[in-house]
């Protein structure tokens, strides 16, 4: 973990410890999405929780950090387990605001703190063959009241848009399992069926950085 354990709310500790135990013990990725799905609500119900961590975000607290680089810039995290097992994420969605199209590079569950969080999800139709091309369908769509959990799962598997067509803000929570080492995400453009590779900050300054250094010489 990159804070101090005293930081951490003990509801989140707990959480984190519980969940540890168990998926130590699932070697099936859809073993620990049933038992995250499990859960999940026990902290997504717990709205005390939730106004102490929204609190502490507007007073510029050190925990949570919202100032550190994520992949999306609404993204919070706010617990990493030791081992690599898990980390949690928290996610702020003003009224109307969804993600791109994207996939993951592990399994994941996620619900939100109240009602009025859509997911939709996609399956490919292509076969992968043409570089930068992609084709989606549609599968379904999720709207998620208040403590309600689905998942998303790695690659292909995992396509979907999160997002709050409510008209207020919405909070959601994710937990993700272990990274695949892949590096980057997919992101997907829908009508022109494209698709593009979108890196972690660190990651992608550190490949332009590359790129920029191979100009120089």
């Amino acid at each position: 973990m990159d804070l101090f354990v005293s930081e951490i709310p003990e509801e989140i500790r707990t959480f984190g410890f519980v969940c540890a135990e168990e998926l130590r013990k699932l070697n099936d990725s859809s073993d620990c999405v049933r038992f995250i799905h499990r859960e999940l609500p026990k902290l997504l119900l717990n709205r005390t929780l939730f106004a102490a961590l929204l609190t502490n975000i507007t007073e510029g607290a050190p925990y949570p950090d919202a100032q550190r680089p994520t992949l999306f810039d609404n993204e919070v995290p706010l617990y990493t387990d030791p081992e690599g097992l898990f980390t949690l994420r928290m996610y702020l969605w003003a009224p109307g605001e969804y993600t791109y199209p994207h996939d993951h590079n592990a399994w994941g569950v996620l619900g939100p703190v109240s009602s009025g969080f859509e997911v939709i999800n996609y399956l490919r139709e292509d076969d992968g063959s043409r570089e930068d091309h992609a084709v989606l369908a549609e599968a379904e769509r999720l709207l998620l009241g208040a403590g309600e959990t689905t998942f998303t799962l790695p690659f292909n598997d995992g396509i979907h848009i999160t997002g709050n067509p409510s008209g207020r803000t919405v909070l959601s929570l994710n937990l993700y399992g272990p990274v695949l080492p892949r590096g980057y995400i997919n992101r997907y453009d829908l009508e022109k069926h494209r698709v593009r590779r979108v890196y972690p900050q660190k990651r992608k300054k550190q490949i332009l950085a590359a790129g920029a250094l191979a100009g120089l010489r």
